[in-house]
């Protein structure tokens, strides 16, 4: 009894402001255009509420939300749930659907659009991903942020903001978070250019570090935080930008050369995990059992080339595939690399590999060429089932545009990526499901309190990494750290045999 007055009173609420009549509508053939596109997605239980706005035309709007506990009516065009009652609901609906009816007033008279669903998925999502937000185009770094957003609701903070010290004559950049084991309690970040430096935060001890040190060919770029070890693989690389004034793509972040290494950072000890001359080594990434190692290469010779030759003429024709080295925590000693996709055989290039928690498959980004693919429009998600190693493209996440980084949720059920789907410039954040059957389904955009939200923000999406919990530092504390003077310097050692 008490549930159906719960209910009741539910119903109530969100009728308050409805407008009367629209049971009496009409069935139209019209085609209902909402944005976002939230039709026909899988939801995670505990997602924040899924608002949208229905862009037909109206001179009034209603839409029913029906669950296995009853129906709420929403006033349109924008139809924006309470957090709570949001929650309430999908708890209800948990392993079923949500049915949504759209109604529309014109000239007097109610019309009604066909129905769709919404399946619940009894999986929840990790509750934090964190970000950076970056124009697509600059002239100077300008306000670059690291920001995490917790996903039941639509609460967002500064991990870190540049503007905190950067200025239009001493600019810094900001770039690659990684968290250990999906926990903020270690994490790192890089600072470039002014007050440049590693950012390394173990609990309640942060350090700067001045990185490069021995015959390293720079600092550590690329990160990948050992899911139980205190080690960080970094990729080394020599990066450069191509601009150009008449093309679609307006810029090719290419390397001039690139290694792989080993951080320790309880003792700052660097050592080599990859360093062939002849490739080039970058994109390093654990998998959850810290005993194998992932990572992208491009082999050179194919070009009459190595690591020392200027490979700018060349860059559309290096590509890279996806290799795996094992490693021992105990003895911190490395095996022999193998090839797990060899893109290039195809004529493809495979980057930024990232293996599921459960072990079973593995995510790369391919594209015609290159290791930069968010400039790309051939820029597609692919999978690789590590049982079988075969590798095909995930067609439930592609489109004609770039999509580019990706991460699994801890669970291995939910992937988040970038896409540059709406407009192709800037990268939006998405999330789609993936069953026990290794089954991808339609993606959904990062739901926001209104709607316009995304259309509005003129910063792109880059790197999102989930998190279960929260970043605790404050970004004033941090940004004495980044402004710190006396930077820990690291030392080259040996790699274990």
């Amino acid at each position: 009894m008490k549930r159906l007055l719960y209910i009741l009173a539910l119903a109530l609420t969100l009728a308050g402001c409805v407008p009367s009549g629209y049971k009496e509508a009409s069935q139209t053939q019209e085609a209902l255009d909402i944005y976002p596109d939230y039709t026909g997605v899988v939801m995670p239980v505990n997602i924040a509420p899924m608002n949208f706005k229905v862009l037909n035309q109206a001179d009034a709007c209603v839409v029913e939300i029906t669950s296995a506990s009853g129906t709420i009516a929403v006033k349109g065009p924008v139809v924006s749930v309470p957090v709570k009652k949001w929650h309430a609901m999908l708890e209800a609906a948990k392993g079923g659907e949500l049915v949504y009816k759209v109604y529309v007033k014109r000239d007097g008279k109610w019309f009604s659009f066909a129905e769709f669903s919404n399946t619940v998925a009894p999986e929840p999502i990790d509750e934090y991903v964190t970000y950076r937000l970056i124009e697509p185009g600059y002239s100077y770094y300008g306000q670059i942020l690291l920001r995490q957003r917790h996903l039941t609701d639509f609460k967002e903070a500064d991990l870190y903001n540049n503007s905190l010290i950067s200025q239009p004559v001493q600019q810094q950049c900001i770039n690659c978070h990684s968290f250990q084991n999906y926990s903020t309690e270690n994490f790192q970040f890089h600072a470039r250019n002014y007050s440049a430096g590693t950012i390394v935060v173990t609990g309640d001890k942060a350090k700067k570090l001045d990185f490069k040190t021995g015959d390293l060919i720079s600092n550590g770029v690329y990160p990948s935080w050992h899911p139980t070890e205190p080690l960080i693989a970094y990729s080394l690389n020599l990066t450069q930008q191509i601009f150009f004034t008449r093309e679609h793509q307006r810029l090719e972040v290419f390397d001039l050369a690139s290694d792989l290494c080993l951080y320790d950072v309880n003792t700052d000890d660097v050592s080599y995990i990859v360093n062939d001359s002849l490739s080039f080594e970058t994109f390093p990434y654990w998998a959850a059992d810290g005993k194998t190692l992932y990572y992208s290469s491009a082999y050179l010779p194919t070009f009459g080339a190595d690591s020392s030759t200027d490979v700018t003429p060349i860059t559309s024709d290096i590509r890279y595939g996806i290799y795996a080295i094992d490693f021992n925590p105990a003895t911190r000693a490395w095996g022999e690399p193998r090839v797990i996709f060899d893109a290039p055989a195809d004529s493809l290039s495979a980057v930024t590999p990232r293996p599921s928690p459960d072990g079973r498959y593995l995510l790369s980004g391919v594209g015609e060429y290159g290791s930069f693919h968010i400039w790309h429009d051939s820029g597609d998600i692919y999978i690789t089932d590590l049982q079988t190693l075969e590798t095909k493209p995930l067609d439930q996440l592609n489109t004609s545009r770039a999509e580019s980084f990706k991460s699994w949720a801890s669970n291995s059920r939910w992937i988040a990526f970038t896409s540059r789907r709406e407009d192709g410039t800037y990268t939006r954040l998405y999330f789609a499901y993936f069953d026990e059957q290794g089954n991808a389904h339609k993606p959904f955009l990062l739901p926001q309190e209104d709607p316009d939200q995304n259309r509005r923000l003129f910063k792109s999406y880059n790197v999102p990494e989930f998190t279960k919990d929260k970043v605790r530092w404050d970004p004033k504390k941090l940004e004495k750290v980044v402004l710190s003077d006396d930077p820990v310097k690291t030392h080259q050692v040996q790699p274990a045999s």
